[in-house]
């Protein structure tokens, strides 16, 4: 009869992570570049008298793990691996810019700024946008990249300094001023203009999109949740798969990796332990398919 055809695993299909409790879905991944899980144990001799050799050797605690790098970054590996769940926008036809966040002094108040709005969704670039108090009545604006510039008119920094507006913008009275070639206006405030000069504020603009996400990573506010996670390696043309399920995963930190020319890729590592009720770390399913 001969031997048997050699049990081989071939490539990666997926990972998906799923909640231990409810079992339910958190997201799949498909853009891996590798996935491995590692079984790490010591190895504790019995040394004693004159033998230069252990009398006996006994095997202590296993570490088992999971080490993944993948090309994409589902909304799941900021939720179980830095404790913080994405929140997605729905799509802004019109563009949008954010609320004024106040920086340096009172620009932000009835003799100053009012609001900014957008007044042409066309030209709205992405990007964070600083505003400063040239003078009593007037503002220079400031961009902090110029990523998205080609959206709309095209533009360009007038200086070094980032700014994006060649003359200061005149504020007055519940009037509006648009930011040239940007799409948004300030208006001003209520009552008799008197800005401080060197008083500050910024914001954020989003062009015309689809969908937009966001998350802020490091609030007091962040939960850590244990997580589990099934790995299926690529089906083979014998028709034979693979899959691991980890019943019980932990994770802390998701490295982002922006390299010139090249996608960004992340490296974790995950700790997998053992679930009472399974009675395992892990469990191991293959099948030949027979179509």
């Amino acid at each position: 009869m001969g031997l048997s055809q050699p049990s081989a695993v071939f490539g990666v299909h997926s990972i998906t992570a799923y909640n231990i409790t409810t079992q339910k879905p958190l997201g799949i991944a498909k853009v891996i570049g590798s996935c491995e899980i590692t079984s790490e144990g010591t190895l504790i001799p019995l040394n004693g008298g004159s033998s230069k050799y252990p009398i006996k050797v006994e095997r202590g605690a296993i570490k088992t793990q999971l080490s993944l790098k993948l090309s994409e970054y589902p909304d799941f590996l900021f939720e179980t691996l830095l404790g913080k769940a994405i929140t997605t926008n729905a799509a802004e036809t019109g563009a949008s810019v954010s609320a004024i966040t106040a920086g340096e002094g009172t620009l932000v108040a009835a003799t100053g700024i009012a609001s900014i709005q957008v007044v042409k969704k066309g030209d709205v670039k992405f990007g964070k946008y600083l505003v400063i108090a040239a003078s009593a009545t007037t503002v220079d604006v400031y961009a902090y990249t110029d990523l998205d510039f080609a959206q709309g008119i095209n533009t360009v920094f007038v200086n070094d300094l980032l700014k994006i507006t060649a003359t200061p913008l005149t504020i007055t009275t519940g009037a509006v001023v648009t930011i040239p070639s940007y799409g948004i206006s300030i208006t001003g405030g209520a009552g008799t203009i008197g800005m401080t000069t060197g008083d500050t504020f910024t914001f954020t603009a989003r062009p015309i999109n689809t969908i937009s996400k966001e998350v802020i990573i490091g609030a007091s506010t962040e939960v850590f949740n244990d997580f589990g996670m099934l790995i299926a390696a690529q089906r083979q043309g014998t028709n034979e798969m693979f899959i691991i399920d980890c019943y019980k995963c932990s994770g802390s930190g998701l490295p982002i990796a922006l390299t010139a020319q090249e996608f960004s890729e992340a490296s974790t590592t995950i700790e997998m332990y053992y679930d009472a009720t399974k009675n395992g770390v892990y469990r191991i399913e293959t099948v030949k398919a027979t179509t």
